[in-house]
């Protein structure tokens, strides 16, 4: 059961987590994603009119996803294999001139994404109002089950060739592995999922070195930070953003929370 004067004192931490990672001198953030996913099905034709609308408003690269279906089969009466390939369009993939920007629609599912420089909540989130209000239009009749937000996050922290790491000295979110030797951890994979304070979203958490390294001299962990919600998703336009505003601060918190002093350093 939900502790309301608990999460009263949480809200406060959300804006004080908020306002700091705001602050942030180098924000990590490498891709930002808002989904909306639906029950009922659309077909092609009414996602090329979405893409259509999309194309003309901040993407103007258009591509169709393809879904390529491979079966093999066996022809009993002359004892050959038979093969074939039968391509199947599954929606569209939008992107803005530098491809910064991206929308990708499919039958049950919109997606917004922003890759880096991560521009800030309020023009991410303009994309995806701008996006959901032309799906509504289109489409009429929704029924959400679920909407969540990601963001994956890369720390870069600078080493020289004989220099070796301890995770936890940046992450308070890392694996314990038994010592077999003398030498350091070369990489790993850790994944979570987990109840957030507020009952209706879920976590999921997922770290690893980022591979190969992406600048000279440094080592690159990523922290890969999923927020979601399958209940009580509201399919109104206000209660929506309310809903999307709560994963925001959500996400913050967690990014907060799987950080160390450290991490805080390099990042400002």
């Amino acid at each position: 059961m939900l502790n309301i004067k608990r999460y009263a004192e949480q809200q406060s931490e959300y804006l004080i987590l908020n306002q700091r990672m705001l602050d942030y001198a180098r924000p990590p953030i490498t891709e930002a994603v808002i989904e909306i996913r639906m029950n009922n099905i659309v077909d092609q034709d009414v996602l090329k009119k979405i893409a259509g609308k999309l194309n003309k408003n901040y993407y103007p690269d258009k591509k169709e996803n393809i879904e390529i279906n491979f079966s093999l089969a066996f022809n009993p009466k002359d004892g050959k294999q038979e093969s074939s390939v039968q391509p199947k369009q599954t929606g569209y993939r939008l992107a803005s001139v530098d491809q910064t920007e991206i929308a990708i629609i499919a039958p049950q599912v919109l997606t917004i994404a922003r890759l880096a420089p991560y521009p800030g909540w309020d023009k991410f989130y303009e994309r995806m109002a701008f996006a959901w209000k032309i799906w509504k239009r289109i489409v009429k009749v929704q029924d959400i089950n679920r909407i969540g937000i990601r963001y994956i996050n890369r720390i870069d922290i600078p080493v020289n060739e004989f220099q070796n790491i301890s995770i936890m000295d940046y992450l308070n979110f890392y694996p314990n592995a038994p010592i077999f030797s003398g030498f350091p951890m070369t990489d790993y994979l850790i994944q979570v999922t987990i109840p957030t304070p507020n009952p209706l979203w879920i976590a999921n958490i997922t770290s690893f070195i980022h591979q190969p390294p992406v600048l000279v001299d440094t080592i690159s962990l990523v922290l890969d930070i999923d927020i979601y919600n399958t209940e009580k998703v509201p399919l109104d336009d206000k209660g929506l953003i309310s809903r999307l505003e709560e994963a925001r601060e959500l996400k913050n918190l967690v990014f907060k929370q799987c950080i160390t002093s450290k991490t805080e350093e390099l990042l400002n």
